[in-house]
């Protein structure tokens, strides 16, 4: 179904004004810089009269501009979403007070820069004795006037802009699938990823007061360094100069043991944070239902948990921490900067909007491009599991070149995205450099220019170790902007690797693995009503139609049919892994999706044609279901034939099975399954085919299992022997999704309908030429299987393995 999503032009009343903000605080602030020679500079910030000096005119356009820049944009956001939400009042109170605030703070910047425009006006035409500032100062002074009064007017006609929106914005039809994609990505920003790192607020406090200590340190040094110089070049003795040396020693030292602890504060909050997500995140994983893990595969999953937390754990710590550390250095040098000399200060500073720009731009790009690059990388995974996880598969048909083919597609892929981020980072960081190192060189060439002026006149200009300091602390300043940049982008790209984090986290399972009611008495009933059912992963193409059946308590069916008839999924339906599209499963008489699934999971067990073991051990892998005695194992392994064979191992029931029980043979591991199923002590048992993969030996000895689980049992088994379809209370055909025939054995023998032909196939081709030599007397030898037999076009599943077999239909 498509839906209606809107976008707004580039070019409009909001985006313009943004523009015209950065115009005004970039020109104000270049005026100011480029006003007069350097001493003027640095007269006109410490000796500042309101008609002598433009200083603040250049910071209250940098307030402005940041100001006025949110508060456009969050007023459009604001009318943006009222054209949704008409009736909102509180969208309706806080687009109005954006308004106000507007006009209010633009009506305020107008009336100080024309009262200092009529001001400096009145003082060149009335007073002699007044000196004219700059021609750039002046400059400024009527810019600031210009730059307020256009802005007074915009907010005035801000609220006709805003209602223009709903005309000007573009409609784009687009998918509901779409849309809710979008929607849960939406959920994951830079706010989300950091309260990650909550629950650890003490350790993240220590942290934080060790980093104010070393911060302290790293800005105190370069002042006591040049004091340093200074005394070695001013003092008549060294005891001032070791002094100053000692004091620059304890500095360091202090500042090395605060580092200390905040590297060890916050690495550890970092541990914690990722184990924590990892957990969180691999139990929103297992909780979804069978669908999900139909349409995910399974190396991308786990390449969430691994890679993807990883970027986000340096996020939420150690990245928090160089983040305060760096910005508490460029604050707290600036202002230790700004009182040796404020004409380098701001030198210095022109650099800022710059930087500042570029690294948002940076980041933004680099989010997308981060979480591109981390889902190839689960591709690749996905695609290394796959044949890891196959190599005997692998091995068999060569496919060593293919499987090197298909990761190398995948990792080629990743290295496409992988040297864009490079080209990006190296960009940047050239930039960077270049505007910093700039900076650095004009504010040494301007440091030199005063040092030689202190040559001449001491009360003019600075030392030697205030030039020192200074430049130590433009280094300190020029790093701290240049780590700042790159956690910009780190932060950015642990949004992005965090947006697949978050859809797992949210997602909420369609088919929920608790909650519901348990029924008290609970005999084994069981059975289906008017069943439709498609896979999700195949939603166009039907597996049940209409299936009605009833299994009573103790009962033993048999489901028999072709090969992708429907038996599994009847099976899988009965599990609750699906639900059906209509009808309902019950257990004595209750719809399955109103009972507790750890419940009802407790009274069924699955044995599985091809059972899955656990690379740990025998004993683990039988008490799987439940926590149980030695005892209790012991006698669950006799019962499935599987003890005698455990026995047998040096290790016993500590034997390890390896990875999918590879280390056992499939009658071993089907007999271990078995052990595990009946552990559980189930009043319904399923069996999926549980002997049709094994040898004669095995298939004998887990046919005895089977044979002694059932007693007592309500039991459902996709048939595989005649012999077994001979004992069912009644046998249900299954063909194309329906229900061919239903009845006892007998009874459909008697009916001559499709089972019959079945098993008459199922002898005619199983006796091939041996049987026209041998003649019918002869037919017990036969071991042939009924999936050979074609009715429809389909295979059947039946197997004649014995003469007893033979005998039931002659």
């Amino acid at each position: 179904m498509a839906k209606v999503r809107y976008s707004m032009p580039f070019w409009r009343f909001s985006t313009l004004m943004r523009f015209f903000l950065l115009i005004d605080g970039t020109t104000c602030l270049v005026l100011w810089l480029t006003g007069g020679h350097s001493a003027y500079l640095e007269s006109e910030v410490v000796h500042w009269t309101i008609m002598g000096s433009a200083f603040e005119l250049a910071c209250l356009a940098l307030v402005r501009m940041m100001l006025l820049f949110y508060a456009f944009t969050r007023m459009e956001d604001y009318a943006l979403a009222m054209l949704d939400q008409p009736y909102n009042a509180s969208l309706t109170a806080w687009k109005r007070w954006m308004h106000i605030f507007t006009i209010v703070f633009s009506l305020l910047g107008l009336a100080y820069s024309a009262t200092k425009g009529g001001l400096v006006l009145n003082a060149i035409l009335n007073f002699t004795d007044y000196t004219p500032m700059h021609i750039t100062y002046n400059v400024l002074v009527i810019a600031s006037v210009v730059f307020t009064l256009v802005e007074l007017v915009a907010s005035l006609a801000a609220p006709h802009y805003m209602r223009r929106l709903q005309l000007i914005r573009i409609e784009h039809q687009i998918d509901e699938e779409e849309e809710k994609e979008k929607a849960s990505k939406s959920k994951a920003d830079l706010a989300r990823v950091l309260a990650l790192a909550k629950p650890e607020t003490g350790i993240i406090t220590l942290g934080m007061v060790a980093l104010i200590g070393s911060s302290a340190s790293t800005m105190a040094a370069p002042l006591f360094f040049g004091k340093v110089v200074d005394q070695a070049l001013k003092a008549s003795s060294m005891y001032q100069v070791n002094r100053m040396v000692v004091i620059l020693f304890l500095i360091f030292a202090g500042g090395a043991v605060c580092s200390m602890i905040r590297s060890w504060a916050f690495t550890l909050a970092g541990m914690r944070v990722v184990c924590r997500l990892r957990t969180r995140l691999f139990g929103a994983i297992i909780r979804q239902e069978v669908a999900f893990f139909d349409t995910n595969r399974t190396g991308e999953l786990t390449n969430r948990l691994s890679s993807d937390t990883q970027v986000v754990q340096n996020a939420v710590t150690v990245n928090v921490s160089m983040l305060v550390r760096y910005s508490f250095q460029i604050i707290g040098s600036i202002a230790i900067m700004f009182s040796q000399s404020a004409a380098l200060t701001g030198v210095l500073l022109s650099v800022v909007p710059i930087i500042a720009i570029g690294a948002v731009q940076y980041g933004r790009y680099v989010q997308d491009i981060r979480k591109k690059f981390q889902d190839a990388l689960g591709d690749a995974g996905t695609a290394a599991e796959e044949a890891i996880s196959s190599i005997r598969t692998v091995r068999s048909f060569s496919g060593e070149s293919k499987a090197n083919s298909t990761y190398g597609k995948e990792i080629d892929r990743s290295y496409f995205f992988g040297k864009r981020i490079a080209i990006a980072s190296g960009v940047f960081n050239g930039i960077v450099g270049i505007v910093m190192q700039g900076a650095i060189a004009l504010v040494l060439w301007y440091g030199g220019k005063l040092v030689f002026m202190n040559k001449s006149d001491p009360s003019q200009g600075i030392s030697v170790g205030q030039l020192t300091s200074f430049m130590l602390y433009t280094l300190n300043v020029a790093m701290a902007f240049a780590f700042l940049s790159a956690l910009y982008g780190d932060f950015m790209q642990a949004v992005g690797a965090s947006i697949r984090i978050f859809q797992l986290m949210d997602r909420l399972p369609e088919i929920s693995n608790e909650g519901g009611d348990q029924l008290m008495d609970f005999s084994g009933e069981l059975g289906m009503e008017g069943v439709n059912f498609t896979y999700p992963s195949r939603p166009d193409n039907a597996v049940l139609t209409d299936v009605t059946f009833a299994v009573q308590p103790g009962q033993m069916v048999a489901l028999v049919g072709p090969s992708g008839g429907g038996k599994s999924t009847i099976v899988n339906l009965l599990e609750r892994f699906y639900v059906p599209n209509s009808g309902e499963v019950k257990l004595s008489g209750v719809d399955l999706a109103s009972l507790d699934p750890k419940w009802f999971r407790q009274k069924i067990s699955i044995v599985s044609q091809e059972p899955v073991l656990f690379a740990c051990s025998i004993k683990d892998n039988i008490s799987y279901g439940r926590d149980a005695t030695d005892e209790e194992i012991y006698e669950a392994a006799k019962m499935a034939n599987a003890h005698e064979f455990i026995t047998s191992f040096e290790e016993g029931y500590d034997t390890l099975v390896g990875e999918r029980g590879v280390r056992l043979s499939g009658g071993q591991k089907q007999r271990v399954a078995i052990a595990r199923a009946l552990l559980m002590d189930p009043t319904v048992l399923l069996l999926d085919e549980a002997t049709s993969a094994l040898d004669a030996e095995s298939e004998h000895l887990v046919q005895e299992a089977i044979d002694r689980a059932m007693v007592g049992r309500t039991v459902l088994v996709i048939a595989h022997r005649l012999s077994t379809v001979k004992h069912a209370s009644q046998v249900i055909v299954i063909n194309k999704g329906k229900i061919a025939e239903r009845g006892t054995h007998e009874e459909l023998l008697n009916k001559g309908g499709v089972y019959k032909k079945l098993v008459l196939r199922q002898l005619s081709a199983g006796g091939g030429a041996a049987g026209s030599a041998t003649g019918p007397q002869n037919l017990g030898t036969i071991n042939g299987e009924m999936g050979d037999i074609e009715e429809n076009g389909e295979d059947d599943d039946l197997d004649i393995n014995d003469d007893d077999d033979v005998a039931l239909i002659q």
